[in-house]
Parts: C-alpha cells; structure tokens; sequence
C-alpha cells in the first residue's frame, strides 16, 4: 500500500460532472448562432 500512500485516491468522476453542470447551470446558455460566432473565421483565401 505504499504506492497508494503515495497517489493521493482519484476522485470519482461524478463530482467533476456535477461541478462542471453546475458552471453551466449558472451560465445562461449560448444560442447556437453564438456558438456558431465563436468558430474562428476561416483561412484567407489564396490568391
């Protein structure tokens, strides 16, 4: 047991789903065409 003395214990994914759906319950949820926004523009075309 000294190598898991060593790493401290991972904890279960469920609370990490639940702090990241409460950040986005407390966010008020982008529409689609913002979403759509944050896409970086595309490439210049070449000429």
């Amino acid at each position: 047991p000294l190598v898991l003395r060593e790493r401290p214990p991972i904890p279960p994914p469920v609370i990490a789903s639940q702090t990241v759906i409460r950040r986005l319950a407390g966010l008020p949820v982008p529409p689609r065409s913002v979403i759509i926004e944050r896409i970086p523009p595309a490439p210049p075309r070449p000429r």
